[in-house]
Formats: C-alpha cells, structure tokens, sequence
C-alpha cells in the first residue's frame, strides 16, 4: 500500500488570474474520476466521520514516515472504489475524504506559499457557467473558500503526522495484512499498521493522559473501531459484482 490518490490528476497546472480571469467551475457530482482509487490520505480531524464509513490504517510513505489512509476497496476488487455506485455518485450516507473532496483543486507550494492548482480535465470547467474563480483579477469568495481548505488540510495533515508518530513512539502500533477473496483467488493487503487493543489496554496513567491532551486517545480509538468496515467493503464488492449468467 502506497501514498494513494495523486493519480486523481491528469493535467495540473497552477491558476492564473489573468490566463483564468474568465474560468468557472461546476461543482462535482460525477465521482468517476475516483472510480480507480483503492485507498487515500485522511487527516485526524476526519477519524470520528470516517470511522463509520471506511477503514482507516497507517502505512509508512517513500519518506518513510507513517501516515494515515482509508482504505476505499479490498485488493483484488476489479470494481475499484467500492463507495462509487455505477451512476458514478457517491454511495448514500457514507463518508467522502477531504483528499477527494478537494478536486479538482490541490495545492502547490511555491516556496514557502501556497498556491492553488486545477485539474485542467476536469469536465466541470467553464467560461459560460458555474463559480467564477477571478473577479477583477482578483480570487472570488469561492476561490478564497477552496483555498482556506486547503490550508485546513494542509495543517490537518502536518498534525496528522505528529499523532500517528506519537503512537508509534509509544510503542502501540503492530503489523497486520488483511486478505480478501475474489473468484476463487486469495489477495493479500500487506504494509498496514494499526493500533494494537492490548498495548493500547496496558498504557500507563502518564502516557495515556498524553495521548489524551494531544488527541491521540481519539484518533486511536477512532482508528480500532474502524477495522469493522473491512466486511462493509467486502460486501460492497460483491453488489458491485456481475452477477454471473447461468
């Protein structure tokens, strides 16, 4: 398992408010482009929402370091994301990540500035309709509004970092892999990490009240009760399955 989703983007290129001074956008209700993704970043201040929907693990990046990722389809799943229905809507009452909410925007970092970024493929561009994105060569409220969410995020993720460290240094996190049948074959989700419920049991009065002041109690907590979606995806796979002719 990898730092999933980068592939979401097909042509970025940073806006420009006179290049763009005329773009609008249509807001995102076609989540094909997602259809793809087996599993995505998740910040910390998305666990308690999440933890109901997907299940949540940490995997170590190219970097190196432990992140955060929910898990969006068991391996093996030829449908892929299995919270994409075939109207290519997201299913009903479940959990969207802010990594996938935020496109077609991403950030990019010019220096020590954020700037803002667009998926030039995405099908919701415009000239004619939609949220302008410049006014007076200036960024509109709504560019203003994506902006501060991609700052949110940013420093969500930085905090997100901190916290699965915290876990790690206090020695709570274990190995597991997760293995899901499909058509008579067995596949291996291998790389993942997850609280262990008997150290997380066993801490002491001192660390427990660390984890408590730094909100790593909840992220923790947030994350065991999460592994209970695995079987919501197994059994989403299977309506997403043909059924087979006879």
């Amino acid at each position: 398992m990898t730092l999933g989703g980068l592939g979401l983007y097909r042509d970025v290129t940073p806006l420009d408010s006179v290049l763009d001074a005329e773009l609008c956008i249509q807001p995102v209700q076609d989540f094909g482009f997602a259809r793809e993704l087996k599993d995505c970043v998740i910040t910390a201040d998305e666990f308690a929402a999440a933890c109901h929907s997907q299940p949540i693990v940490f995997t170590r990046g190219n970097d190196g370091r432990l992140f955060a990722a929910a898990v969006l389809a068991l391996p093996g799943a030829d449908g892929g994301n299995v919270f994409i229905e075939k109207s290519r809507l997201w299913r009903d009452g479940e959990y969207i990540p802010a990594f996938i909410r935020r496109y077609p925007f991403v950030p990019i970092m010019n220096g020590d500035k954020l700037a803002l970024g667009i998926d030039r493929a995405y099908a919701g561009l415009s000239k004619t309709s939609g949220e302008r994105l410049f006014e007076n060569g200036q960024p509109t409220a709504f560019t203003q509004n994506v902006l501060q969410f991609m700052a949110e995020f940013q420093s969500a993720w930085d905090r997100t970092l901190a916290l699965v460290k915290a876990l790690d240094t206090l020695g709570l996190l274990e190995p597991f892999q997760v293995m899901a049948r499909h058509e008579q074959r067995q596949q291996v989700l291998g790389g993942l990490m997850r609280v262990s419920e008997a150290k997380f049991n066993s801490l002491n009065d001192k660390d427990s009240l660390r984890l408590i002041r730094n909100s790593g109690l909840k992220l923790a907590v947030a994350q065991m009760l999460s592994l209970a979606q695995f079987e919501k995806l197994d059994r989403y796979a299977r309506q997403q399955s043909p059924t087979p002719s006879n």
